[in-house]
């Protein structure tokens, strides 16, 4: 299964594109734990979906903005998704 997310803000330039997923990473230094974000977000998405089986893919888009790109796997078993 694949789910795309869209945004239209500026990007994140590409030297930037794999630590983002460090933790308490954060790319807007004008924010601060005060001002809203501890820098979790992305590594927290990220482990959830690798404990999944899939993978969390970031790009740019080539008008501006970003792509976000979540791979899961088919679920085994007949399908179903509950444990």
């Amino acid at each position: 299964m694949l789910v795309r997310i869209e945004h239209d803000g500026p990007g994140i330039p590409e030297a930037e594109m794999q630590a983002v997923f460090e933790p308490f990473r954060r790319l807007e230094t004008s924010r601060d734990r005060g001002t809203g974000g501890s820098g979790l977000g992305l590594t927290i998405a990220r482990r959830a979906v690798e404990q999944h089986g899939g993978t969390l893919q970031l790009s740019n888009r080539p008008g501006g903005g970003l792509l976000a790109s979540v791979h899961l796997p088919r679920p085994q078993n007949g399908g179903s998704t509950s444990p």
